[in-house]
């Protein structure tokens, strides 16, 4: 029994022995390899190649369409364009041009007798005086210039002159003690004169001879005698037909 101890004592030292010697059989090849690797240099490997990033999409006007016509902060959007149509302003119509009767010149100017339209009491007016819609803006013996709705509008005296013929109304009050709706008084008797025009006034009008009671509406000589109330009396004429 001792003798079998004994063996197996024998039996396991040998077996520890054997593993140490393993063991440090191991320990001596790990050694030589850690010297060998510490000896050499290890090679950079290169790093693999970068790919560039995907270039993103153009986003195209279109994709926004909803964003346009859907606005939340705007509801009133749509994609119904209203083009107004600009307004078109008619011209003013121009009234007719004042009526002349005559210019006067003065040292301190000219100043003419006009109406607005055949049948009124003319009335002198000079530079800066209105006759209905238009204001005087220059005047002389031959034209005139007038400013209406800030144009400048020139025209000759002649081409003003009234040729209708038409009576004037007068703007004297009928004198006390006549009876209202009464026929004006008889005028005195004046003698005869030559039915004929006088001196020249313009290129189409003559003066009256002095003493000539002929009626308005006679003619003579290519002229039509005209005779027009006025402030200073009834103005006589010839007018050229």
């Amino acid at each position: 029994m001792k003798a079998k101890l004994i063996a197996l004592n024998l039996l396991l030292a040998a077996g520890v022995g054997a593993v140490v010697w393993q063991a440090r059989i191991r320990v001596q090849e790990a050694e030589l390899v850690r010297r060998a690797h510490l000896g050499t240099s290890a090679k950079p490997v290169p790093p693999p190649p970068i790919a560039p990033a995907p270039k993103p999409e153009q986003p195209s006007a279109i994709r926004y369409e909803d964003v346009a016509k859907k606005n939340l902060f705007s509801a009133d959007r749509n994609d119904d364009i209203v083009v107004e149509a600009p307004k078109i302003v008619p011209p003013k119509p121009m009234p007719p041009l004042p009526l002349a009767y005559g210019v006067m010149t003065l040292a301190s100017g000219s100043t003419a007798s006009m109406a607005v339209k055949a049948g009124e009491p003319p009335r002198m007016v000079h530079i800066g005086d209105s006759v209905g819609e238009f204001r005087i803006a220059a005047l002389d013996a031959q034209n005139v210039t007038f400013d209406w709705d800030g144009k400048q509008i020139q025209r000759r005296i002649e081409d003003l002159m009234d040729r209708s013929g038409q009576p004037m109304a007068s703007n004297a009050s009928a004198p006390q003690g006549v009876a209202a709706g009464a026929g004006p008084a008889a005028p005195p008797p004046q003698p005869a004169g030559p039915a004929k025009p006088g001196v020249v006034l313009t290129e189409t009008t003559r003066a009256c001879v002095p003493g000539d009671t002929t009626p308005a509406g006679t003619v003579a000589d290519g002229f039509k005698k005209v005779a027009t109330q006025s402030i200073f009396g009834v103005i006589c004429r010839w007018v050229k037909q």
